[in-house]
C-alpha cells in the first residue's frame, strides 16, 4: 500500500470517540465515583483530533476523486445510511421511553421537527422528543451529534478551498494561513465573551481542519522531520493547554502531534484491520448511555458493572453498523483498501 496509506488514523479515530463516549458516561450518568476521572477523558482534545484527521483524510479523498460529484457522492455514503437510520429509530422506537400517549406522542410537532431538524443535520434545534428523558440529566436523545454539521461543512468546504488555490502555486499555503488566523482570532474573540458554545463552532474549529489539509499537502516535508518537529510541538502544546491556556499555536502544535503519533508506532498500523468502528462508537453512544440511566441501572446496580456493560454494548454496536450498513456503501477503493488491511500481517 502507498506509504500515506500506512498509518494509525484508524486507532486515533477509536481511541478519540472512545474518550467523548466515556467523558459522556461519566457526565451523564452522574455516579459519584465516576467524577474524579472526568479529567483524563477531554472531549474538546478528542473533537479536536477527530478535526485535524478529517482535514488530512478529506483533502486525500478529494484528490483522489475524479470529479466533484465522485468526491460528494463518496462522503454522502459514508456518512448519511447510518446516521439516517440512527435518527428514524430513535424517533420511532424511543416512544417507548416517552411519558405521552402514542397519539400524543407521534402526532406532536416536537416529534416531526426532531425529525426534520435531525435529519437536516441540525441536532441543536430539536435535540429532544416529546416526553422522552425528561428525568435524565438532560432530556437529549443525542448530544453529540452537534459535529456530523461540522464535518458536513468540512465536506463541502474541500472543493471551494481547492479551486480557490489550484491557480497559484503557493496558494493553498497562503489560504490555509488566512483561515487558520480568521479561526483562531474567532475562537478566541467568543471565548473572551464566555460563549463557548458559539466558539467551537465551525469558524473555530476550521483552524484545525486546515492543519489537516496543509499536513495531507506537505506530507513528505513533515514525514522527513517529524521526529525534529516533534520536541517543540509538545512543549509548546504543554504551554499553551495548562499553562497559559491560550489558543494560537493548538491546533497546529497539537494537529502535529496528531500527525506524529499516526505515522509512528507501527504495531498499531493494523487497528483497523477488523472494521472502522469510529462512526459508529460516536453516533450510538449517547443515546446508549441515556437508556440505562433512564432504566435507573447505574443506581440499581454495581456502577462498575454497568460501565462496563454500556460500553461493551455500544461497541458491539458500532461493529455490527460497520459490517452489516457502512461498509456495503463504501466506496470500491475504500473497501480495497479494507481488504488489504486484513489480508497484510502485521507484526
Amino acid at each position: 500500500m502507498n506509504r500515506i496509506n500506512i498509518n494509525n488514523f484508524d486507532f486515533l479515530r477509536v481511541v478519540f470517540a472512545t474518550t467523548v463516549a466515556i467523558a459522556h458516561l461519566i457526565e451523564l450518568s452522574n455516579v459519584k465515583i465516576f467524577q474524579q476521572y472526568i479529567i483524563f477523558f477531554n472531549t474538546r482534545l478528542a473533537i479536536d483530533g477527530f478535526f485535524v484527521i478529517s482535514g488530512f483524510l478529506i483533502a486525500k479523498s478529494f484528490e483522489n476523486s475524479k470529479s466533484v460529484k465522485q468526491y460528494i457522492v463518496k462522503r454522502i455514503k459514508r456518512i448519511v445510511p447510518a446516521y439516517v437510520v440512527l435518527i428514524i429509530f430513535c424517533a420511532v422506537s424511543f416512544f417507548i421511553f416517552s411519558t405521552y400517549s402514542l397519539k400524543n406522542y407521534f402526532f406532536n410537532t416536537h416529534f416531526l421537527k426532531y425529525l426534520v431538524a435531525n435529519l437536516t443535520f441540525q441536532n441543536y434545534i430539536e435535540p429532544c422528543l416529546p416526553g422522552v428523558f425528561e428525568n435524565n440529566k438532560i432530556c437529549a436523545v443525542n448530544g453529540a451529534l452537534w459535529t456530523i454539521k461540522l464535518e458536513e461543512a468540512f465536506y463541502l468546504l474541500i472543493p471551494i478551498f481547492f479551486w480557490l488555490t489550484k491557480f497559484k502555486k503557493n496558494g493553498i499555503y497562503v489560504l490555509g494561513l488566512l483561515v487558520y488566523v480568521v479561526s483562531i482570532t474567532y475562537f478566541n474573540y467568543f471565548m473572551s465573551l464566555d460563549m463557548y458554545k458559539i466558539a467551537k463552532q465551525l469558524p473555530g474549529a476550521l483552524a484545525f481542519f486546515v492543519t489537516g489539509i496543509i499536513f495531507y499537502k506537505k506530507f513528505n516535508f513533515f514525514i522527513k522531520w517529524k521526529h525534529y518537529i516533534i520536541l517543540p510541538c509538545l512543549i509548546l502544546f504543554f504551554l499553551e493547554q495548562y499553562l497559559f491556556k491560550t489558543h494560537l499555536l493548538k491546533p497546529m502544535v497539537y494537529g502535529f502531534m496528531v500527525f506524529y503519533i499516526a505515522y509512528n508506532f507501527k504495531l498499531l498500523n493494523g487497528f483497523g484491520k477488523y472494521g472502522d468502528f469510529t462512526y459508529g462508537i460516536y453516533i450510538y453512544h449517547f443515546p446508549v448511555i441515556q437508556i440505562f440511566v433512564f432504566l435507573k441501572l447505574f443506581s440499581s446496580y454495581n456502577a462498575w458493572f454497568i460501565g462496563f456493560l454500556n460500553l461493551f454494548l455500544i461497541l458491539i454496536l458500532a461493529a455490527f453498523s460497520w459490517h452489516f450498513l457502512e461498509l456495503r456503501y463504501l466506496s470500491k477503493s475504500r473497501k480495497e483498501r479494507q481488504k488489504k488491511l486484513i489480508s497484510k500481517p502485521h507484526s
